[in-house]
């Protein structure tokens, strides 16, 4: 049905705009987009070696996908998750990540 769901276009343009107005154009070199929000969580399933069959579902990816283990993992290690990340500086909920209280 149209009208109850955002394009990937219009995803990627607004995590683009998030990005730009907490002053992060790239992460570890690479340019921020859409894209991360599914590389990411796949990247750090394989790490944790979940099964591709769980990460497909986890992706929204078909059965037979490929994508979870070309297109969307990061391999090389270009992502370096020791590294400070540049978006703990965007508020959450309206509040700074410091201000949250830990459960």
């Amino acid at each position: 049905m149209r009208g109850l769901h955002l394009s990937g276009r219009a995803i990627n343009e607004i995590v683009k705009k998030r990005a730009a107005a907490a002053g992060v154009t790239y992460i570890n070199g690479l340019k921020v987009t859409s894209h991360s929000l599914r590389a990411g969580p796949n990247t750090d399933m394989k790490r944790a070696k979940v099964p591709l069959a769980d990460r497909r579902e986890a992706g929204d990816w078909g059965e037979k996908s490929p994508l979870p283990d070309c297109r969307y993992n990061r391999p090389d290690d270009t992502v370096d998750a020791t590294e400070t990340d540049p978006l703990d500086a965007v508020p959450l909920f309206g509040r700074f990540k410091e201000d949250i209280a830990e459960p």
